[in-house]
Order: C-alpha cells, then structure tokens, then sequence
C-alpha cells in the first residue's frame, strides 16, 4: 500500500533522542517495524500500524516521532549513514591506486542497496513523496565532495560518476535485485562508473 503524500519539503527530525538503552531499543524497534512495512507492503505506512507491529504503545511512539513522516526521516537518514560510513572507511585506507579505491567505493555502494533491496527500492521511490528527496540529494553532493577530495579528482565528475551508478543500481533493483552482486554486473558497473572520470579536465 502506498504510504499518504506530505505537504513537507525538508527532513524532519525525532521529537527528542533516546539516551537510555531502553529508550533506544525502543526507537530501534519502531524503525524494525517501520522498515517492515516498507518492504513487504501489506500495511499502510501509518503510526498506528507501525507502533502494533513494533510491539509499542501509539504514546511511546510519538515519544520519539510525531508521525510517519519523521519515521520515513528517520528511515532515510539511516540508509544515507550508512552508505556514508562505508564510503568514510574505505577513503581512510590506503590503497594501490585510484582505481582499486573506486572499484572498492562501488562495492560497497552496491552492497548497501542489495543487502535490502526491497526496502532501498522503496525508500528511494518514496522520498519525493514525502518531500525527502533532497536529503538524498545533499547526501549525494556531500560523499561527491568528499570523494573528490580524497582522490584529488574534479568533484563534478565524481558526482557525474555517482549519479550513473545510482541511476542503474536503482533500476536493477526495481527488475533484477539478484544480478546486483554477479560479477559480470559490477564490471559494466565501473565502467560506468569510470567514464566520467576519463574525461575529467
């Protein structure tokens, strides 16, 4: 089921952050729910069925989100962590060569959609809905940035170069999630990948 159309355009945050481990498992849980939802799509995207499938009270809910769009927010500012941990750890080792540090960079961007790629899928499709889509897209801005700085590379290039592979794991996941990880896949991959950086001023 499709989850409802927001009126908001920037992220919205948690109503506070969970300091205690109870208070964080908790918020944890809501997030496993929400995520659930998501994936399997045979509930509606809403605080209530959220907060039955977490196992929480509606009250203890709204503790920590004041609707579903901030659950969504949340959802999405995970996933965009997450790829950006993995990128930050591979700039910080050393490396034989750009080109290895690229093709490593690439997989580890694949792995974070294909590892759940049902729910990427979703998140990705449901951004604009929820007037999210530009916290994928400074999120985007930020790791072209930081690439480029890394590897000493023109930054619209590198963010020439994301937005391909973005575009083609995205549309992999949506008709052939299974061909994401095969070898033959990655390589096309990096050819991509690299192609603009073959043509870099």
């Amino acid at each position: 089921m499709t989850a409802r159309k927001s009126e908001k355009t920037s992220t919205i945050t948690t109503r506070k952050t969970p300091q205690q481990q109870r208070a964080i498992l908790l918020v944890k849980s809501i997030l496993q729910a929400a995520a659930h939802i998501l994936e399997t799509g045979t509930e509606p995207f809403t605080t209530n069925h959220i907060a039955k499938r977490a196992g929480v009270s509606i009250g203890s809910l709204y503790q920590y989100f004041q609707n579903a769009d901030a659950i969504m927010a949340a959802l999405i500012e995970q996933h965009v962590a997450d790829e950006r941990e993995a990128a930050e750890a591979i700039l910080a080792t050393s490396h034989d060569g750009q080109n290895q540090m690229m093709r490593e960079l690439l997989l580890a961007f694949v792995d974070a959609h294909a590892n759940a790629p049902r729910l990427t899928a979703r998140l990705h499709e449901l951004a604009p809905v929820f007037g999210l889509h530009k916290t994928l897209a400074d999120a985007r801005d930020a790791q072209a940035s930081t690439i480029a700085q890394t590897m000493g590379l023109p930054e619209a290039n590198i963010l020439l170069s994301i937005m391909a592979v973005e575009g083609v794991v995205l549309a992999m996941l949506a008709s052939n999630p299974a061909m994401l990880k095969s070898d033959s896949f990655i390589d096309q991959l990096y050819a991509i990948a690299q192609a603009p950086l073959e043509t870099q001023s």
